[in-house]
C-alpha cells in the first residue's frame, strides 16, 4: 500500500465510522492510528459488561446437561456461539485499528491516484445505505429481544411446574447462576445487563459484516477507475506520456493488492470464525423455531443470514471484478506498444491471474460457493438435532 499522509480526512464511509464511536468501538477521527489507553480500558469495560448474557447461557447450558435436564440447550448453543463470534470479530477490529485507519485514509485519498469516476455519487450513496443497514440490525434486534422469554414468563412457569423445573422466568435467555436472583430487583438489574449485552454484541457484530461489505464496494470502485487509466494509457499517442500513464496505473494496481491484503488482515479472523459457527447459528435457531416456536431464535438465524449474504457477496462481486479487469488488460492494444511496455503489461497481467478474494483464513474464501455450502451445513445440523 502506498504511503498516505495520516492527516487526510476520512471522508469515505463516514456514516459508519460515526455509528462505530457511537458504540465505542471506534476513537476520534485524530486517534485513529494511536487511541488511547482510556479507549481499550473503556470497551474492556463495555465487553465485561455485555457478556452477561454469553456467560449466563454457558452456566445454563453446564447446568441443564450436568442434572439431566436438557432444557433448552439448542438455545443455549445459539447464543453461545453468536456471543463468543461476536465478541472475536469486535477484539479482532479493536487490536487493529491502525490497519483500519490505512484502509479509510487510502479510500479517502483521491490526490495519490485521482478521484473515480462518481466517486462522490457512490460514497454519498454508501453513506445512505449504512444508516438504512444500521436502521435493519437494530430493527432485528430489538425484534429479537421482544421475541425472548422476556414476555413469556407464563409459559415458562407453566412449564416449571410440569417438568419440575426450576428456571428463573422472565429473562432475555435461559439462565443459571450459583445463587439466587429470582427477586426484584435483582433479576430486572440482571435483566438489563442481558438486554446491553445482546444489543451492543449483535449490532457490533452487524457492523463488521457491513464494513467488509462497504469496503469491498469502494475497492471495486477503484479497480474500475484502474480499468479507465490502463485505458486511457494504452491509447495514448506520445510514448513517454504512454509509458508514464502505465507505470502510474501499474502502481495503482499494486496499492489495490496491498488493500485487499488489509482487509483480509483484519476482518479474517471475523470471517473465519463467522464461517465457523454460522451454520451452527442458524441451525440450531431454525431447530428452536420450529420446535420451540421461539421468535428470538428466528431473527437470530436471519440475522447471521443477513451477514453472510454481505460478506459472501461482497467476496464474489471482488473476484468477479478482478477477473473482469484481466479481460479488459488483454483487449487493449497492448500489442502496439514497444517491447519494454509489452512485458510491463504482461507483468500486469500476470498479476491479474490471482484473483482478488476475500479469505476466511483457513476455511476457504468467501463467495456463493462458500454461501451454499454454509447453508448445507446449516440443513445437517437442523436434521441432525431433530433425529437427536
Amino acid at each position: 500500500m502506498t504511503r498516505i499522509e495520516k492527516n487526510n480526512k476520512l471522508v469515505c464511509m463516514s456514516s459508519t465510522l460515526s455509528l462505530l464511536r457511537l458504540y465505542c468501538v471506534a476513537p476520534d477521527e485524530d486517534a485513529m492510528f494511536n487511541p488511547s489507553i482510556f479507549f481499550y480500558f473503556r470497551f474492556a469495560i463495555i465487553s465485561i459488561l455485555g457478556s452477561v448474557p454469553m456467560i449466563g447461557s454457558f452456566t445454563h447450558m453446564v447446568h441443564t446437561i450436568m442434572s439431566g435436564e436438557y432444557n433448552r440447550v439448542a438455545g443455549d448453543i445459539t447464543y453461545i456461539s453468536s456471543y463468543l463470534t461476536s465478541y472475536i470479530a469486535v477484539w479482532a477490529f479493536i487490536i487493529k485499528l491502525n490497519r483500519v485507519a490505512e484502509i479509510h485514509i487510502f479510500l479517502a485519498d483521491i490526490e495519490t491516484f485521482g478521484k473515480p469516476q462518481d466517486f462522490d455519487r457512490n460514497n454519498n450513496n454508501f453513506n445512505k445505505y449504512s444508516k438504512i443497514n444500521y436502521v435493519f440490525v437494530e430493527f432485528m434486534v430489538w425484534t429479537s429481544v421482544s421475541g425472548s422469554n422476556i414476555f413469556q414468563t407464563k409459559n415458562c412457569q407453566e412449564e416449571n411446574l410440569k417438568f419440575n423445573l426450576t428456571e428463573v422466568c422472565g429473562l432475555a435467555t435461559y439462565t443459571w447462576l450459583p445463587f439466587d436472583i429470582d427477586y426484584s430487583p435483582v433479576k430486572e438489574i440482571y435483566l438489563m445487563f442481558q438486554i446491553f449485552g445482546v444489543h451492543l454484541l449483535y449490532v457490533v457484530c452487524g457492523f463488521m459484516a457491513w464494513q467488509v461489505f462497504e469496503i469491498t464496494q469502494h475497492i471495486i470502485i477503484r479497480m474500475r477507475d484502474v480499468k479507465y487509466v490502463m485505458f486511457k494509457a494504452l491509447n495514448q499517442k506520445d510514448p513517454l506520456k504512454r509509458k508514464n500513464q502505465l507505470h502510474f496505473a501499474i502502481r495503482y494496481h499494486n496499492a489495490l493488492f496491498g488493500l485487499v491484503d488489509r482487509v483480509n488482515e483484519i476482518f479474517g479472523p471475523f470471517m473465519f470464525t463467522h464461517m465457523v459457527v454460522t451454520s451452527i447459528i442458524m441451525g440450531t435457531g431454525i431447530y428452536m423455531f420450529l420446535h420451540s416456536n421461539s421468535l428470538s431464535s428466528m431473527f437470530v438465524f436471519i440475522g447471521w443470514l443477513w451477514g453472510l449474504c454481505m460478506v459472501c457477496f461482497s467476496g464474489q462481486r471482488l473476484q468477479n471484478e478482478s477477473s473482469e479487469l484481466a479481460v479488459a488488460v488483454y483487449d487493449l492494444p497492448w500489442y502496439d506498444c514497444d517491447q519494454e511496455l509489452k512485458k510491463d503489461v504482461l507483468f500486469v497481467l500476470h498479476r491479474c491471474q490471482e484473483f482478488q478474494v476475500l479469505n476466511a483464513e483457513a476455511f476457504g474464501i468467501m463467495d456463493n460457493e462458500m454461501f451454499l455450502g454454509v447453508l448445507k451445513l446449516t440443513y445437517s445440523y437442523i436434521t441432525l438435532l431433530g433425529n437427536v
